[in-house]
């Protein structure tokens, strides 16, 4: 008798298994976000990026989840947030959380996406594979050596600010200089338009790289959550 048992105390293992694996791949896969081929027409989501991921995933921090002294319909409120230290926003638990406003990738006001690189936000101004920005950078007046020997004591560091064109490599994240160097490395990632590039003179280099992105960015779209 006990060996019947046991017979069928297996069995019932084997049929409950089958039944079980049965329900979960008979139920619905959890609903997937819709992709979109990025447009001029496309409309982002307002809010604050921690992260390059978040932007992304088209994925904020909502304006309605800051909690800020201001109109929040103002179109200029996240500007006003992040022009302050840090910030204070509820998360996903409904925990009000403080976070330092330079560590943040960036944000979206009304559709636009601006960048925390340099000394402020940049709006990007070409969003695609190859997405292109200009940004304000500090740079130190004169020549020093690393421990700032030749530095005159108590004499404080001098900087003068420049304009730079930036790209920001999608498949990455990477913030590069637009340069010849970095696009010809994202570039060969598409053989066709890389050796067409390879085959330009020096100056002919020089002179298309916006050519080449926007010839990249038109072969190699890129899709965002709706």
């Amino acid at each position: 008798m006990i060996g019947i048992h046991q017979k069928w105390t297996g069995a019932w293992k084997y049929i409950l298994f089958f039944l079980t694996l049965s329900v979960y791949t008979s139920m619905p896969l959890c609903a997937q976000p819709k992709l979109v081929q990025y447009d001029k027409d496309f409309s982002f989501r307002d809010g604050i990026y921690f992260t390059f991921a978040d932007f992304k995933n088209n994925n904020p921090i909502p304006p309605s989840k800051i909690i800020f002294n201001s109109n929040k319909n103002d179109k200029d409120f996240l500007k006003y947030v992040l022009s302050k230290t840090s910030f204070t926003y509820i998360d996903g638990f409904g925990k009000e959380v403080v976070y330092k406003s330079e560590e943040i990738w960036g944000y979206c006001s009304n559709g636009v996406i601006y960048i925390n690189h340099g000394v402020d936000y940049s709006r990007v101004t070409i969003i695609g594979s190859i997405s292109h920005f200009v940004a304000t950078i500090p740079m130190r007046v004169g020549v020093s050596d690393p421990f700032y020997n030749n530095q005159p004591f108590g004499e404080r560091e001098q900087f003068t600010y420049v304009s730079e064109q930036f790209i920001i490599d999608f498949e990455s994240g990477k913030v590069l200089l637009f340069n010849v160097e970095n696009i010809e490395v994202l570039l060969s990632r598409d053989e066709a338009l890389y050796k067409e590039f390879l085959a330009l003179k020096k100056k002919q280099k020089r002179n298309s790289i916006f050519l080449y992105m926007r010839k990249y960015n038109e072969k190699h779209a890129v899709f965002f959550p709706a």
